[in-house]
């Protein structure tokens, strides 16, 4: 929408209120964000706007507040890009919104929309605060904006958990997972994934709501899921909820699938699934393709290889140190190569040394090679025992190596 004035624009947003629907709402949240075609117009940019007596306004006093406080959110960020102004203003629109339409407007929820607009820019606002406080050396936060930004959401959030009804058209917990959501970011942030679980028991507990729920936020709530189970070791979690993200997310947003993939990929392969070549060139991940060969060859030396060269990469994504535990199915893949070479179910150690020792794994020495083998039997990645006496590998003479997926 373009507009010509400040009059039009406060015309077209009271219409839209006035109106009351979730499309409505959905429309009105646009002419609310901070990203907003709107946001850019100098004649929107108001620090101050003054009484109702002199101005436009909207017929809601309490969404004309919180209308007037975003005019002076994108004035701090376009004008006097006083980021840490903006999110202040921001948070008494967050607290205005939860006091005057969360807790007053009772019987309806077709407002949710606008909420969720600005929960998003709420942290989008705080990244851009925290930018700017970085800079300057002599600002110590003892926390960031950021993190400060969960307050304000869950304030909001205990309002809708306590509103009684069940009719999803009405309930104000229709907006309880759009707001999870926007907590796993800032907990994944920080690093405080502990904080995460009621809000997880909170979802798990939400019955026949959960349908109602839009399919764009269960999407975004299964990848966060899959990534927490994942760094919880909860390998089957991780898959259902990641592979749900994947296949649920649009064909056309590859760069959101190609997110999900990142994290789905290393547990996959710690499944026994590996993803193929025209998979990985399709999502341009191809950081994967030697770390994924090296796994399904057995070669030691060459995943090292390639967890060196895509160091920053897989750092960044924070999946560096789950990439390193592969080394125990690399070992793996290795031991059911040489034993099907050797043949019998009878394996003696020092074969094994012998044959690492030739793919130039040098930082392993006999003592550890034998803590690898007895922690992959008693992962029950590998059936059978360690014969001390003799030095051997002794394995099951029926699915030695069984499929990982089953373990």
């Amino acid at each position: 929408m373009s507009f010509g004035s400040v009059a039009e624009y406060f015309a077209t947003l009271n219409r839209l209120i006035d109106t009351a629907t979730w499309t409505s709402a959905t429309n009105a949240a646009k002419l609310i964000a901070i990203n907003g075609d709107h946001s850019s117009l100098p004649f929107l940019h108001i620090e101050a706007y003054g009484s109702r007596k002199s101005r436009s306004y909207i017929d809601d006093e309490a969404f004309d507040q919180i209308v007037c406080l975003h005019l002076q959110v994108i004035y701090h960020i376009n004008v006097s890009h006083n980021y840490e102004a903006a999110y202040t203003t921001h948070t008494q629109m967050m607290q205005t919104f939860n006091k005057e339409v969360l807790q007053k407007k009772k019987e309806v929820n077709w407002f949710m929309p606008i909420f969720h607009q600005l929960c998003r820019d709420l942290l989008n606002v705080a990244k851009m605060a925290d930018e700017l406080t970085e800079k300057d050396d002599e600002v110590e936060n003892i926390s960031s904006y950021y993190e400060q930004s969960a307050n304000y959401i869950m304030e909001a959030y205990r309002t809708c958990t306590s509103d009684v009804r069940a009719d999803p058209s009405t309930t104000k917990k229709i907006a309880i997972l759009n707001m999870t959501n926007q907590l796993f970011r800032i907990y994944f942030k920080i690093n405080k994934l502990n904080l995460l679980k009621p809000l997880i028991r909170a979802i798990d507990n939400s019955g026949a709501l959960y349908q109602s729920f839009s399919m764009a936020d269960k999407v975004t709530y299964n990848y966060f899921l899959g990534r927490k189970a994942m760094f919880d070791s909860d390998l089957q979690l991780a898959e259902k909820s990641l592979c749900y993200a994947f296949r649920n997310c649009p064909a056309e947003c590859l760069s959101n699938k190609r997110l999900v993939l990142i994290y789905l990929i290393p547990v996959k392969m710690f499944l026994g699934h590996m993803p193929t070549t025209d998979l990985l060139h399709k999502y341009q991940l191809d950081e994967f393709r030697d770390v994924v060969e090296a796994v399904k060859e057995g070669n030691l030396a060459k995943l090292d290889q390639a967890l060196e060269a895509n160091e920053h990469f897989f750092i960044q994504c924070g999946i560096f140190l789950m990439l390193e535990k592969l080394r125990s199915i690399t070992f793996r893949t290795l031991f059911k190569r040489i034993s099907t070479i050797i043949g019998g179910n009878q394996i003696p150690l020092k074969a094994f040394y012998v044959i690492i020792q030739y793919l130039g794994v040098t930082d392993v020495d006999e003592d550890e090679l034998e803590c690898i083998v007895a922690n992959l039997i008693a992962e029950k990645k590998i059936k059978g025992y360690i014969s001390h006496q003799h030095q051997k590998l002794v394995v099951s003479k029926k699915d030695p190596f069984p499929p990982l997926s089953s373990v």
